[in-house]
């Protein structure tokens, strides 16, 4: 067999492997410290989708007119989704490859939880919750 037809089929056969979905992960180990963790792009937009609509939500509820007090519930439950979906993107407080979240997501995260406890006080303060309605902007600018 020519020298070239065997490298055309080891390139073929390679390329073909590395489309395999266990492939980069695997690469990953190898690649990146440790202490590196990587956000694949189906988790990055998983969840900003889930971060989207409790912004919505929770802007939707703010608007009611009426006692917010009536909505406090409803409102603590968006909160805490916003919580939850933020923490996925960065449990280990190790760098990733989205800098951007790297940069925001602390600040994020503190601005969720100081608001969802001033809710949760006795008599619930619901102006915190209020900015994290556009909370968008925290990576993504006014665009």
């Amino acid at each position: 067999m020519k020298p070239g037809l065997c490298f055309g089929i080891f390139l073929t056969l390679t390329m073909a492997a590395s489309g395999c979905g266990g492939f980069g992960k695997w690469l990953r180990q190898y690649t990146y410290p440790p202490d590196f963790r990587y956000i694949t792009p189906e988790e990055l937009h998983s969840t900003m989708w889930q971060l989207a609509y409790h912004s919505r939500e929770l802007h939707r509820l703010m608007r009611l007119s009426g006692d917010p007090q009536l909505y406090r519930g409803e409102i603590l439950e968006q909160l805490r989704g916003m919580e939850r979906a933020a923490e996925k993107l960065n449990q280990s407080g190790w760098p990733t490859n989205h800098p951007l979240v790297d940069m925001n997501l602390a600040n994020f995260r503190n601005d969720i939880r100081t608001a969802r406890e001033a809710v949760e006080r006795e008599p619930p303060n619901f102006l915190l919750a209020a900015p994290l309605t556009g909370a968008c902007v925290y990576c993504h600018g006014g665009s």
